[in-house]
């Protein structure tokens, strides 16, 4: 099996969920993160070696093959894999054959292989950098992982779910989500899928805690999520029920990026011109942290001339 997606999509909870409800979730599952392996051990830590194999070898080590016998072997980030190894794990799935570095009998093994990584292999075997056979032994059973930016209401799922696990952490007695935060999350593009959500989720908790220091309830609101820039237009939102907003004069041409990005501008303009260039007090009127509005308003290239007269 072979899942691909994105950077912090879930690939590995994808992998351990097939092997808790396959036929072999009574026996290991082995986890193997190819890119944190040194092309010269990659060999011993899948197969394993004997003692005195190599320079450092002062005992025997069993491979992750062989400790996977019956089980699952979970091989993470498997594109980034060495030509050279490759090969070798070719050779140990056409065969269900391995061979510990140092030793000449080989041993048969009885191992499921799932793999992941977010890289288009595909592509890489049109450019020459992974091996084509062995890309097809490893997607008998492919899987896509989509990024989080087309689930949808996954958002608002896994924000229950990571605001729970904060609360846990931090001893808060209940923590909640002020009307409007789930849909600024769910209006933005998310580059780093769930793992961006949950270290957004973490960092919101602790700001909102630290502010809030009395109550029982402790409420994160929009100023606590940072600078994040929405890859659609939001909505105005209410108490009750959030309506869009309509937005004119912007070209139908345009990107969501480079229209939300004109409509801010826009609005933020007009505040500081009603508040005689004051930056605070423009960041109170929008709702947003000071720091914030400043380092939006630089990217946007919004910026205050005072003339003496």
């Amino acid at each position: 099996m072979l899942i691909q997606g994105e950077t912090g999509t879930g690939k590995e909870l994808v992998a351990s969920t097939v092997h808790a409800y396959s036929g072999r979730s009574h026996r290991p599952m082995i986890h193997v993160n190819c890119a944190a392996l040194p092309e010269q051990l990659i060999e011993s830590e899948l197969f394993g070696h004997v003692r005195g194999a190599f320079t450092g070898a002062d005992r025997d080590r069993t491979g992750k093959f062989v400790l996977a016998d019956g089980g699952t072997l979970f091989l993470d980030e498997v594109g980034e894999l060495p030509l050279s190894a490759q090969s070798k794990l070719l050779r140990a799935l056409q065969n269900g054959e391995v061979q510990p570095v140092g030793q000449d009998n080989v041993k048969t093994v009885d191992v499921r292989l799932v793999t992941a990584t977010n890289r288009n292999l595909a592509k890489e075997v049109e450019e020459g950098r992974f091996r084509a056979d062995l890309y097809h032994r490893l997607s008998v059973y492919p899987l896509h992982v989509p990024p989080l930016r087309e689930r949808g209401d996954d958002v608002a799922l896994l924000c229950g779910f990571f605001l729970e696990q904060a609360r846990r952490k931090l001893g808060i007695t209940q923590l909640a989500m002020a009307p409007g935060v789930v849909h600024i999350l769910k209006s933005y593009s998310w580059p780093g899928n769930v793992r961006e959500l949950q270290h957004l989720l973490d960092r919101a908790a602790l700001k909102s805690r630290s502010r809030q220091q009395k109550g029982d309830i402790t409420l994160i609101t929009p100023e606590d999520l940072g600078d994040i820039t929405p890859s659609q237009p939001l909505s105005v939102v209410t108490d009750s029920h959030e309506r869009p907003a309509s937005i004119t004069q912007i070209n139908e041409d345009l990107s969501l990026r480079v229209a939300t990005d004109a409509f801010q501008r826009r609005l933020i303009i007009r505040i500081l011109e009603e508040e005689n260039g004051n930056w605070s007090a423009a960041a109170r009127r929008l709702g947003t942290d000071r720091a914030n509005l400043g380092r939006l308003g630089k990217r946007l290239d919004i910026g205050i001339k005072k003339v003496i007269s």
